[in-house]
């Protein structure tokens, strides 16, 4: 049981919100595909809820996943990479706006390097952050693009300035969001701005979906809702100005692959339709109102 909320600190108020089901002595998969090398749906984590804050967060807390990380090489990752970039496309499209031939950007957690790619030509200069060293050669291999491999906290240590800095679906894979929340305001620039994406987990998708919500995963250590990224952003000086649907294009195939999770019956049926090549690769827009994107600016 963990006693103390690692936001508020405050004692003894934290609530398990979901028990966590078979994760006794199995390896935790890194991967940004994970569900496709492992079965999640019988391996959830235990999920706590603090009681005056109302962050929810995982027993994982504390547990350093930075050594998995630096190891990873995402195959299904890249076998998928062409509906990633249609993804990231429509991301773009949010966010282009916000960039300028002057500025100077970091992605925290750039992967593959698809968005960092789509954002290069459009800014004066960009840096990728990314521990994953199979991923950071291939965003340097092939798309030309200025990767670091460290650690986001001892980075943003060294007080780099930037006039904008974004994160995909990062922040709930921090140890110490908070700190490295108050870390990225001390390193933007006066106007600067913070972009980030996550999922919201007082959607109404994840509470018709329960402790079965995809998105509760080992490797995801923090449950953030509007109103908790809200107080977190606020508390390390960053104002939250807008808030938008995050919309994905996915295949077919990666879809089935999600259902096989979260119904297993579904398994034979999946089989059976993705011999038919024209289906596996058909794109699907993806809209459950449960991925949000956060527009925020330095006060």
């Amino acid at each position: 049981m963990i006693n103390t909320c690692p936001f508020c600190k405050s004692v003894s108020s934290s609530e398990i919100l979901y028990r966590g089901v078979g994760g006794d002595n199995k390896e935790i998969n890194v991967e940004c595909t994970s569900h496709n090398s492992q079965d999640i749906e019988q391996w959830k984590p235990t999920l706590y809820k603090c009681k005056l804050c109302k962050l929810v967060f995982s027993e994982s807390i504390g547990v350093d996943f930075a050594e998995k990380y630096i190891d990873v090489i995402d195959q299904s990752y890249l076998d998928q990479i062409e509906f990633k970039k249609k993804t990231f496309e429509l991301f773009f499209r949010k966010i282009k706006k916000f960039l300028n031939k002057d500025h100077k950007i970091l992605e925290i957690g750039a992967y593959y390097g698809i968005l960092g790619n789509l954002i290069n030509p459009h800014v004066k200069e960009y840096h990728g952050l990314e521990l994953s060293t199979h991923a950071a050669n291939y965003a340097k291999k092939n798309f030309n693009l200025n990767m670091i491999t460290e650690k986001p906290e001892e980075y943003l240590e060294k007080n780099n300035k930037y006039d904008l800095i974004i994160m995909t679906d990062v922040i709930e894979h921090l140890d110490n969001p908070f700190k490295v929340l108050s870390l990225i305001e001390k390193n933007l620039n006066e106007g600067g701005q913070l972009i980030l994406s996550t999922f919201n987990f007082d959607s109404m998708f994840s509470k018709i979906m329960g402790k079965k919500y995809p998105w509760i995963i080992p490797m995801h250590k923090y449950y953030f809702t509007n109103t908790t990224i809200k107080n977190c952003l606020n508390k390390s000086n960053l104002e939250l100005f807008d808030i938008q649907n995050d919309v994905r294009l996915i295949s077919v195939e990666y879809l089935f692959q999600k259902f096989n999770v979260i119904f297993s019956p579904f398994k034979f049926i999946s089989r059976v339709l993705l011999k038919f090549k024209f289906i596996k690769n058909l794109t699907i827009k993806i809209n459950l109102y449960d991925l949000k994107i956060y527009f925020c600016k330095k006060r």
